[in-house]
């Protein structure tokens, strides 16, 4: 759960930062392989807090299958970001 809960800080962390930039319009053009990486990210990561935020349960949210891969790609990608 730990493991979880250090990756997903990560990730909120990561995507605070950049979701702010990429809302700019200028940036789809300008950089327009990262603004396609950073949208599928943005996907996964609303979709992760909508199945959070329908769950509302900590211990049930962290017991599902292939979060904390999920959690770990997106990290990643945010990185490479």
């Amino acid at each position: 759960m730990s493991e979880i809960l250090d990756a997903w800080c990560q990730y909120q962390k990561n995507w605070m930062y950049l979701q702010p930039i990429f809302d700019s319009p200028d940036i789809s053009k300008q950089l327009p392989g990262e603004y396609k990486k950073f949208k599928t990210v943005d996907n996964n990561w609303k979709s992760t807090m909508n199945m959070a935020f329908n769950t509302k349960n900590v211990v049930k949210v962290c017991l599902f299958e292939g979060l904390l891969v999920k959690l770990k790609e997106g990290n990643e990608n945010l990185d490479m970001i």
